[in-house]
């Protein structure tokens, strides 16, 4: 009887110095603490003055002996198991961050290239981008950049109405523009038009050219039917244009109307001529190699510029003949058996990142190298031999005479060196192949071809260390283009074919069973 009148009497006056808390907090808003101090002990009285009650140990001891309640309990426990179990899994993924990019292209995996180029900042990089906000998505690849090197990069979104001195200071002439800040340089990376998204690969070519002294130069020779630096199948735009994108400046030059050679020459390009070459023209490119710079050059079949005494010195001899696929695989995927497609390439800086991606060639020459000591020469696009070259010009014969023609494996892309002196920092660099359109703008964008050719270039560059060519992502097209009656066929199959077929079977096992 005592319990059970202290027991009331601790719920009321639990209950009583409760309100009193809460009347603090929510009205009065005196003294907080005094206030959550009330509450807590009007709790503990309440608690207390059920446990002293003696009806609520025999609830208890009926309550806990129901087999609702042990079943209820266990499953509390169970769930509050998982929770901490997941809690924990999220704590250790928020510290050890693990991601997994199972796209077949991986384009939302920053390239070797980007990596290298970033982590190795001398001063910190501020990515300015001169819109109000990111409506397309942009953060999720800054912050991919910001994580390979936390105390260089850093970026912000500017709105262009408000702030004018940041836009006077980058000279922003509109909406979109893209800033690099590196020291006490900056640089316009491109200008974004509206839903278009900054891409890795021009924002890491900038970066590397930003991190540059000065901007490397590429003179294109022309004079000779070179292809036109147009839009046309057969130009050269979209080389350039990727040339560019590199951070590299790029100009014509034709050394017949003016024989003199550019200081600022780091590569000269002699690219599909279609004439001979002035014997002076010759000997100006045979100076260029010999100053320790590059040449890069790009010959397709049945053409003759007249270069032996260019190359004889490297070693290099012109074969005439084209290659010809002797298994027509090229053919059977709709290229033609002229065509040469390249997933084995020579262990090469151009190409030790491209095994087992596919390049296209079309109408190659062999090229045959016996280089001299001071020489080194690299396979970097051979055959194999199931490949042969066809003497029978210019309508090739699609069987192999070996009397005439010569059986593969054989080199068409070599990449060569001259360092007569193994302590200087430079060396004369030479890179020549025996094909041209894979360059054209019917070929560059093609599968890895644009690849090939920026990071011949890249290599060929001596004056900075530039990581090989890095091009935009793209999603692999696997739409499936199916005719009216596979459409059809597909329309009865899900919603009206299938559903028979479940409904047949279904009745059959249960009239077995009856």
């Amino acid at each position: 009887m005592l319990k059970g009148n202290l027991s009331r009497s601790l719920l009321w006056f639990g209950i009583a110095i409760g309100i009193a808390g809460i009347v603090m907090v929510a009205a009065v808003q005196a003294d907080v603490l005094l206030a959550y101090l009330l509450i807590c002990g009007g709790l503990l009285l309440i608690l207390g003055s059920f446990s002293l009650n003696p009806r609520t140990k025999v609830f208890l001891t009926e309550f806990w002996s129901r087999r609702s309640t042990q079943i209820g309990t266990n499953g509390f426990l169970s769930a509050i198991a998982v929770i901490t179990v997941l809690c924990f899994v999220n704590f250790l993924a928020a510290q050890f961050p693990l991601r997994l990019d199972l796209t077949e292209a991986q384009i939302y995996t920053l390239s070797a290239q980007t990596k290298n180029a970033v982590r190795d900042l001398d001063e910190p990089l501020k990515i300015w981008l001169f819109q109000e906000s990111d409506d397309v998505g942009m953060v999720s690849l800054l912050n991919d950049y910001r994580r390979l090197n936390p105390s260089k990069i850093r970026y912000e979104f500017v709105d262009p109405d408000v702030d004018v001195q940041l836009l006077r200071r980058f000279q922003v002439q509109n909406r979109g523009e893209v800033h690099l800040e590196y020291g006490e340089k900056t640089q316009l990376v491109q200008v974004l038009a509206m839903g278009e998204r900054l891409n890795e690969a021009q924002l890491t070519n900038s970066i590397i050219s930003i991190k540059g002294d000065r901007q490397p130069h590429v003179y294109l020779l022309q004079g000779h039917g070179e292809p036109p630096i147009d839009s046309t199948q057969g130009g050269l735009v979209q080389m350039v244009k990727a040339i560019e994108e590199q951070g590299y400046r790029v100009s014509p030059i034709n050394l017949a109307q003016t024989p003199v050679l550019p200081e600022d020459a780091n590569v000269i390009a002699l690219i599909a001529p279609q004439t001979a070459l002035l014997p002076g023209e010759v000997e100006l490119l045979r100076t260029h190699l010999q100053q320790n710079k590059s040449l890069l050059i790009l010959l397709d079949p049945n053409t003759n510029p007249q270069i032996d005494n260019l190359l004889s010195p490297w070693g290099i001899s012109l074969d005439q003949r084209i290659l010809i696929d002797g298994e027509n695989r090229s053919a059977l995927l709709g290229f033609g058996n002229t065509t040469i497609i390249q997933t084995d390439y020579g262990s090469h800086p151009i190409t030790e990142a491209l095994q087992g991606n596919i390049s296209l060639y079309q109408f190659v020459r062999p090229v045959t190298t016996n280089p001299a000591v001071d020489i080194s020469a690299n396979t970097i696009l051979n055959t194999d031999a199931a490949v042969w070259a066809e003497s029978d010009l210019p309508s090739p014969d699609v069987t192999f005479d070996p009397a005439t023609d010569k059986l593969g494996p054989l080199d068409f892309g070599v990449a060569l060196e001259s360092k007569t002196d193994p302590n200087q920092a430079i060396a004369a660099r030479l890179v020549i192949i025996g094909n041209a359109t894979f360059v054209t703008n019917r070929g560059f964008s093609q599968y890895f071809n644009g690849d090939i050719l920026l990071n011949s270039l890249n290599w060929l560059n001596q004056d900075r260390d530039l990581p090989l060519a890095i091009r935009p992502k793209e999603p692999q097209n696997r739409r499936l283009n199916l005719s009216g009656l596979q459409v059809g066929l597909i329309a009865w199959l899900a919603p009206i074919i299938f559903p028979l077929l479940g409904l047949i079977g279904a009745i059959v096992l249960i009239q077995q069973r009856r």
